[in-house]
Order: C-alpha cells, then structure tokens, then sequence
C-alpha cells in the first residue's frame, strides 16, 4: 500500500489507526495485493499501522485485495480482517498486543467485553451483555440463535432477563437493532388470574396445554418485521389450573392475556344437557355390553387420577393422566348399552374409543368335509362235538373248538339264531340236560359243523357347516341316541335288564381369529366323530361304539381348504383254536379245531374350507344363496322338476337376498334417530322395516291362510318369482304337480296316520270339498331384525 504523504504527519512513522473501532482518516493511495499470501499481507499491514501482533505458523493461504480508488486506513483495516475471516482466522487483542487465532477456538479464547450501547462494527469477535426490559431473554434466546454465525454463540440469564451475544462486532450490532426494536412496552410478562365458569379449570388448562404445544408458543408471530408490523406476543411462560376457586393461572404478557382470555371464552361455554351433564348413555350396535364395560374399566383403571403439575413447571395436565376426572362404566345387558359416568370432556374421550371398537366383526363360514372308507372281510370254520356217557351221565367229554356259544344257541334256541353255513348232528339215547336256566332234550352225542365268509364295505361323507363370528366359539352337532338294554344276572341266577341312552354325533368346534392385513386365519378346531362299530358287546342289545377325534389349531388363508388330519389303518386278524395234538392230526385234525380270519381296512380323512364374509350384507347374502342353489338342486331330484311347496318362503329369501347385496336391510328407525341424535351414541333397536317380508298370520278355521301381507306378497307376480327362480337355480320351473304326486301323499298318510295340508289339493287345483282354490303358499318366517 502506499500512503498518500499530503495527508499523513511528517514526524509520525506509522499511519493512525484504532484497531478496535477500524478507524482511520488517513487515506492509502494504492491497497491492490493481487493474489498475495495472507502472512505476506499481515506484515506488509503491521509495517503500516504498527501494530503489535502474535501468529502462528499456520497463517496460510492466497488472497487477492483491488482497490483501484484510494481508500482510508480504516477500511484497509476492515478489509484485512474480512480476509483473515474468510481463511478461518480472527483478531483477538490480548493485553498490549492482538493475537491471530483460528475462528474454530474462538469461543476458548475470552474476547473483549462491551456492557453499554457501544459495540464496535468489525469483524473481530468481541462479546455484548444486553439487558432486556420487556421481552423474555429465553424467548430472545430460542428466536435469535439462528441468526448467529457458525462459531458465535448467544446466552440467556433468565434471573436478570439478559442475554450474552458473543460474535463478531458486525453481526452482533445487527442484532442488537433487531432485539431493540422487539424490546418495546408490551410485551412483559405479568401474573394473569382467569376464572372458569362452565367447565373444570383443569380440562380447560388441559385443552390450552395441548393448544400452546402445537402452536410451539411462538411469541412473535403476529407482526411482520420485514414491512415494519408491530409483532403480537402471546407466549405463555406458565400455566396452572387452581382447582379449589376453579381458576387458571397464568405467567403471560397483556397480549397474551387478552388472546388467553377470548381462547378461554369459546371453551367455557355452558353444554346444553338434557339429562345429567356426568351421566351419559351408549347405546352399542354390535358389541357386547358388559365385555366392552370390562374392557373400559381396565383402560379408566390403568389411565390413573388426573396429576397437578403441568406445562412450564405448572400442572402437567393431560400427559399424567388420559381423563380429567373419575370416570366409571357400566353395562346394562338388558338394552345392550353402556352407562358412563364422566365429565364431558372425559366422555367425548370414552366415545370414540368405543366408536372404534364397536363395530361389526368379520365372520368365518366353514365347510367341513368328513370322508370315511372301511372294508372288512372274514371267514371262519369249525367242528363241535360234545357226548356224555355212564350212569346218570355223569360223564361227559367233547371238543368244541368253535366256542360254546353256538352249539348252546343250537341247542336252546332256534335255529335263526346262527349265521353262516352249519349242519348238526345227534346220536344216541335223548336225556334231559339242564343248561343255564333251560332244560332241554338232547342225545348222548351232538355235533355241530360250521362254515361263514362276511364282507362288509362303508362309506361315510359328512359336510357339516357353520357360520361364526371372529374370535367367537361356535359348534355344530348333529347325531342321535338310541336305547339299549342290558342284562344283569345276579349270584342266585336271576337275571334283569335296564335301559339306557346312548347318543352319537358328529361334533365340529372351531374358533376362528382373522389377520385383517393377510387375510389368513387362525382356527381352534376341535373334531368328533362318534359311531356305532357294528359289533355286539356282552350285553343284550348293547352295540359297540367307535369314536375319532382331532383337537388341533391349523392357520389356512380364505377359501383355501386344509386337511385337518387323518387316518388310515389297515388290520388282519388270522386265529386258531385246536385239541392239542388232536388238532394237529392231518384232514382228521379238523374235527378237534376251528379257524378263523379277518381283515379291515379304514382309510379317514378330514378337510376344512373356511371363508371370510364382510361386510355382513354382501356376505350373507352370498351364504344365503349359495344354500338356497343347493337346496334347489336337491329338490329338483326329489321333486322331478314338479311344484315346490317351499316356494313362497324361497321367493322372500331370494327377496331378501336382493336387498342384502344392494345395500343395508333396513332403514334406521324413528326411535333409533332419535336416540342417536340426542344421544351422540351408537344404537341397535332392532327396529323392522317396513320392507321386510311379514310374518304370516294364524289360519282361519277352513286352513286357509288369512288375507295379510304375507300372502299378497306371495301372490304379487308369478313372473318374478320363475325369473328370480331362473336366475339363481339357472333351470326353469313347470308350475305343475308332479306325476306321483297323489300317490306321494298316500303314502305319507300311511306312515304318519294323518292328513297333510297339502293333500287336500289335488293336481286339478280342487279341494276336496269341491271348491276351486289355489295352494295356500307356505307362510313366510318373520324377517330377521338386523
């Protein structure tokens, strides 16, 4: 650089300089350093200014400075820090000399201090204390630290409300404009009592909680300070309902105040109650009160009592506790409803978690598939001979391989009694033989030579079918019981015979649990099967049983079908029962043994198809139609394609069926809206609608059906029913009896000994009083409330 002589004194060896302040009047002719390094730089400016300055070794770097017009020492000086600064260096004075550091350690190492309105505008860091008059230093803190350069910091002092700016003079008195224009009257804080008249102070003080969290409490959002808007302050330092004068309590500025105060208005608003403002009324569409009250209860239980220290270090309404107050719940079963008994607040709370949990559950429709093959074959042959001889034939000796029974049956009873191919023989003198309680005619010698073969062959297909609701047991049985007696003899001989009950089914429990994302679902099965095995026991008339049974829990995806289990055996039986050496004799051996030999082969397999149905409309629709298909079909065999005498009911079903897949059954009742619009809660009066196919009325004393709804219905168009007919069976109807149909009927009078209402019309279409009538319709079962 080169100094202008005119203006510099010529006794003075170096320019005048402040560092701190940059000032300088002296003018530099010539300050161009086109790429020159910055150490280079620093000397050539201690050469000029004579200041004493201490670096280190990592001063390095190129720079370049034009300055084509001259330019004063004071802004050479700011130029020579800008170009320290933009290398990552700053000018720290230390006692008599100014010390070079890098900015990265600048917060190490303690600057100069400024307490007045005085802060120098360089690019040197130096530290500012400014006490605050109005506006919160925390706030000042949280706004302005965003506007501090990368290595400045700013600190608040909150017991004196003031903050510590520390960064270079430049930025720092850019700062300082900002906070003295915000820092005007106004904007102290102040202790605000507000009264609550309508509502408890702590759900309020809840609600304004959660309000000033979202808001984040931002206290200068009103004003704009880029057009010069004075900015509108309501933060709120402290918060704190006073439950025993119902009061809020508040640390806030007058403009916090005064927007607290209207905020607090359009909440303490009186409720317009037509009850008990505590007691409120649900009235559940399609849970199951007292589970649901349980279930409440246990959440209210848990939630615990509303806590008293809040936001900013007051009460900490509404993160302690989820309820204000006590709440309690209980179930009326009768109305299915639930009574809560609640602030308002709380309950608006209890409401929607019961919205989201009443609501209508996915069913499950499992077809069960039962496939059973068993085939059994034996043979058996035997020789019995039996003999007494000597006086009072008290000697006796025979060979009876095949058992006693059959020669004993052959003997005391008739010969119906054996099976197979047999032929006895006698010889000998007849005598008198008791045997058991009968006496009985026979010779001295009996034989008895027996011949059977049996095959047998069972197959067994059960489709049991259910509809259950999710996570709910259902079960289906079906089976029977039959009587059976048995006979006990007592020590003396006699004999008595009881009767009992024994029952058979096929017995399906499941529980189903869906996966609402993957549709898969989860079932608790439980399978029996129970059936007579064909075998005779040791009492009269006592059948065997057999029972099979799988107890499992299997994962299958919609309409996907599992095979539960199985079981496949395969037995033979080979016996033998001989004279010992006797028996073994060749060809004449026979005559002292029996042979026997049987096989069974069981082959049993269980399958199962669940289905999911949702919505329930759609889906029990499509459940509905799909037996009603199979019930027609069947029909078609039986009938031969003739007149249905279900055809009345069938046709309200298909009706119904209609209706479910357009939409909703029923429209919500008078009674129903008024208690959901004066009560807010859910509702399930069970309300008919007027839609609905009517039940049919009592007959007249002719049998004819009396003139209702049901009937006019039935009768409306005979074209809708063959087209409803078409469209679901996909066959047509002929509206006539069948060919056999009187002969039908004959028959079934004489198995049941009574008249069926349907015989008294004849294929002609006349009753037998001779008067001309068309089939009464069978009447239509009462619709099903929804």
């Amino acid at each position: 650089g080169i100094l202008n002589t005119k203006s510099a004194p010529k006794d003075k060896q170096f320019v005048n300089l402040n560092p701190e302040t940059a000032f300088g009047p002296e003018v530099v002719t010539s300050f161009d350093f086109p790429n020159v390094d910055i150490l280079d730089l620093t000397k050539h400016m201690q050469k000029l200014t004579g200041i004493n300055l201490i670096y280190e070794k990592e001063i390095k770097g190129k720079i370049s400075i034009v300055a084509p017009t001259p330019i004063t020492v004071g802004d050479a000086w700011k130029a020579y820090l800008t170009a320290l600064n933009i290398h990552g260096f700053s000018l720290v004075k230390s006692g008599a000399f100014y010390k070079i550091v890098q900015t990265r350690n600048i917060r190490n190492t303690p600057p100069k201090i400024y307490m007045g309105s005085y802060t120098p505008n360089t690019e040197n860091y130096v530290m500012r204390i400014m006490a605050l008059k109005n506006v919160g230093s925390a706030e000042i803190a949280r706004n302005f630290r965003q506007f501090m350069s990368q290595f400045g910091r700013i600190i608040e002092i909150r017991q004196t409300n003031t903050v510590i700016l520390q960064d270079t003079g430049a930025n720092i008195n850019r700062l300082v404009r900002l906070i003295k224009f915000l820092d005007v009257t106004g904007y102290e804080e102040s202790l605000q009592i507000i009264k609550v008249q309508n509502s408890s102070a702590q759900e309020i003080a809840g609600l304004l909680d959660k309000i000033l969290r979202g808001q984040g409490t931002q206290r200068f959002q009103g004003g704009d300070l880029a057009t010069g808007g004075r900015p509108q302050a309501y933060d709120v330092s402290k918060l704190i309902a006073e439950a025993r004068t119902n009061s809020i309590i508040a640390m806030t500025t007058a403009e916090g105040a005064r927007q607290l105060r209207e905020l607090i208005k359009k909440l303490d608003v009186k409720l317009v109650s037509k009850g008990s403002g505590q007691i409120h009324v649900y009235y559940l569409n399609y849970g199951d009160s007292e589970t649901l009250a349980k279930t409440l209860s246990s959440l209210v239980s848990s939630a615990g009592a509303p806590a008293a220290a809040g936001r900013f270090g007051a009460s900490r309404v509404g993160e302690a506790s989820l309820f204000a107050s006590a709440v309690k719940i209980t179930s009326d079963k009768a109305n299915n409803a639930l009574v809560v008994m609640a602030s308002p607040t709380d309950y608006l709370t209890i409401k929607n978690i019961i919205a989201k949990l009443d609501i209508p559950r996915d069913q499950v429709y499992v077809e069960g598939l039962v496939m059973e093959a068993q085939v059994s074959s034996g043979s058996e042959f035997g020789i019995s001979l039996v003999g007494v001889y000597g006086a009072g034939n008290a000697r006796r000796w025979g060979s009876n391989p095949n058992g006693t029974q059959d020669l004993l049956s052959l003997l005391t009873n008739n010969i119906t009694n054996l099976s197979g191919m047999f032929v006895g023989l006698g010889a000998g003198k007849r005598i008198q033989h008791s045997i058991g309680n009968t006496t009985v005619d026979i010779h001295t010698v009996n034989g008895l030579i027996k011949a059977i073969a049996s095959d047998s062959s069972t197959n067994v297909l059960a489709t049991p079918q259910i509809l259950a609701l999710d996570n709910e047991e259902a079960v289906f049985e079906a089976g029977e019981t039959v009587p059976t007696s048995v006979r006990e003899t007592a020590a003396n001989g006699s004999t008595s015979t009881s009767t009992s009950q024994q029952k058979v089914a096929l017995t399906l429990k499941f529980t189903p649990q869906i996966n609402k994302v993957t549709h898969m679902i989860k079932l608790k099965i439980n399978q029996k099967i129970d059936d007579f095995s064909g075998r005779q026991t040791g009492a009269v008339d006592g059948v065997g049983t057999t029972t099979r049974q799988a107890v499992t829990t299997v994962i299958v995806r919609d309409k996907d079908t599992v095979a539960m289990g199985g079981l496949m055996r395969d037995k033979n039986i080979e016996k033998e029962s001989k004279v010992p050496l006797l028996g073994d004799i060749p060809v004449l051996g026979w005559l002292f043994k029996s042979k026997s030999k049987s096989s069974e082969k069981v082959n049993l397999l269980f399958f199962l198809t669940p289905r999911i149905l949702a919505p329930y409309e759609r889906g029990a629709a499509e459940t509905t139609k799909d037996m009603l298909n199979r019930r027609n079909a069947h029909l078609q065999k039986v009938y031969e394609e003739g007149e249905d005498p279900f055809r009345a009911t069938i046709k309200g079903l298909y009706k119904k069926i209609e209706k479910q897949e357009e939409g909703p059954l029923y429209d919500q009742s008078t009674s129903a809206k008024f208690i959901n619009e004066n009560t807010g809660g859910g509702h399930d009066l069970n309300d008919e609608d007027e839609d609905s196919v009517p039940a049919a009325e009592d007959e007249d004393a002719n049998g004819a059906g009396v003139n209702s709804a049901a009937n006019a219905n039935v009768n409306a168009s005979e074209e809708e029913y063959e087209a409803n007919y078409s469209k679901y069976t996909g066959k047509h109807r002929a509206n006539v009896p069948p060919p056999n149909y009187q002969k039908i009927m004959e028959e079934v009078k004489k198995e049941t000994g009574k008249s069926s209402k349907m015989d008294t019309i004849n294929s002609s279409g006349i009753t037998e009083s001779g008067a001309a009538s068309s089939p009464s319709p069978t009447p239509v079962p009462t619709s099903v409330p929804e």
